[in-house]
């Protein structure tokens, strides 16, 4: 008989305390078995902790890349005048401020590990739709879009790691 993965894990669960235990006990009466919480944080440690960094990478990456887009010819392609570069800089943390905590209320309801890939989807969508951007117009609501579609990855990733 083949043991799953997740069967070297649930060997021992009988000295591990579930939350119903509370009500019948102190907390001095509870105890967790130190070797399957070793087992358990390295399996979340080589599983989730790298797929959270490329993720943090990604957003690091969409939040700088109007920075080097201007290094390059950004402000002659697309036409900019007077402070319409900095508009297109601003414009980001205005959606960013405003929907982070309604989407951070939807990552605690759906929890992070269906919202944060969603959110990753998003901004990787706005990320690319800037490609086909002619004018300020279009670069300013896809920083809109990219504004609201990254504002809650951070307090998600933490609250997802506390979890």
């Amino acid at each position: 008989m083949m043991l799953g993965k997740d069967t070297k894990l649930n060997q021992g669960v009988q000295n591990v305390v579930k939350i119903s235990d509370y009500s019948e006990g102190s907390i001095q009466d509870m105890t967790i078995d130190p070797v399957l919480e070793k087992r358990v944080v390295r399996k979340f440690d080589t599983r989730i902790l790298p797929i959270l960094a490329v993720m943090y990478l990604f957003n690091s990456l969409d939040k700088s890349n109007l920075g080097n887009a201007k290094t390059s010819t950004l402000v002659a392609d697309l036409h900019l005048k007077g402070s319409e570069y900095n508009t297109l800089v601003a414009i980001f943390f205005v959606p960013y401020v405003l929907t982070a905590p309604f989407l951070g209320i939807m990552g605690k309801k759906y929890g992070p590990s269906r919202v944060l890939p969603v959110m990753m989807f998003c901004f990787g969508i706005c990320t690319l739709s800037i490609l086909g951007v002619h004018n300020f117009g279009g670069l300013f609501a896809a920083r809109c879009l990219l504004g609201m579609s990254e504002s809650a990855f951070f307090p998600l990733v933490i609250y997802y790691q506390t979890t």
